[in-house]
């Protein structure tokens, strides 16, 4: 009778699996990774849905985001200020104080003069900037964010020249020597926003956007570009804004 082929192997390698069996376990090669918190997270939402039956798991997995300071009533609003002061190195509350001032937060706003959107850009500015639809809340608040931050490096920082430089154009404030030009419109333009911006900073400072005295300080260079680095080519000097 021919031998089985199995029980043989078997009993040929049963004395290397004892063996192997008794010797320690070696080390893995790499160390284990650690779950980062978003594995984690979802670890913890996966164990939870099976532990109650496959049901949904609270949306809240994250731990909650502290809530910005400044509310324009639009939350969408308030998210795209604050992505385009991340994008552009701005301090948010004054782009928030020149959607305030230019638009009142409405997206279809249109100025006698054809600005146009949150940021009253004006035709040669959209163009300028790459906007196709101007009325688009994101295109136009990018655009703006992206022309305030162009201004502020050409001006050395200086808000309110780069202010008005945002309502009458670049070319009106080289032609005062760096100064706020002697338009009426635009001095209270600067006026109005830059005081809306010192009112905001005084604000966060003690924790509420709410108004507080003021004392009339100018932020420094550091304050205003706090985000980021300038984003190189912002932009080409170029079409001025209409008197």
């Amino acid at each position: 009778m021919r031998p089985n082929l199995t029980a043989v192997l078997l009993l040929i390698t049963a004395p290397a699996l004892a063996a192997a069996q008794q010797r320690p376990l070696s080390p893995p090669e790499r160390a284990p990774v650690p779950l980062s918190d978003t594995d984690q997270q979802r670890a913890r939402a996966e164990e939870l849905a099976r532990n109650t039956g496959g049901a949904t798991p609270p949306a809240s997995v994250a731990p909650p985001v502290k809530a910005p300071v400044i509310h324009s009533g639009d939350a969408a609003i308030d998210k795209l200020v604050w992505e385009a002061s991340l994008v552009f190195g701005l301090d948010p509350m004054l782009v928030y104080s020149v959607i305030k001032a230019e638009s009142g937060f409405n997206r279809l706003a249109v100025s006698p003069k054809g600005a146009c959107g949150l940021m009253q850009l004006m035709p040669a500015t959209s163009a300028r900037f790459g906007v196709k639809n101007v009325f688009d809340p994101r295109e136009n608040v990018f655009a703006g964010a992206r022309y305030l931050r162009w201004l502020l490096d050409r001006f050395g920082g200086e808000v309110r020249l780069a202010l008005a430089a945002y309502n009458a154009g670049e070319g009106a404030v080289d032609r005062y020597d760096n100064r706020i030009p002697p338009f009426l419109e635009t001095q209270d333009y600067v006026r109005a926003i830059y005081g809306e911006y010192l009112r905001l900073r005084s604000g966060a400072a003690t924790g509420s956007a709410r108004q507080q005295p003021l004392k009339e300080t100018i932020p420094s260079f550091n304050q205003i570009i706090k985000y980021a680095a300038p984003v190189a080519g912002a932009a080409q000097a170029g079409s001025e804004r209409p008197d």
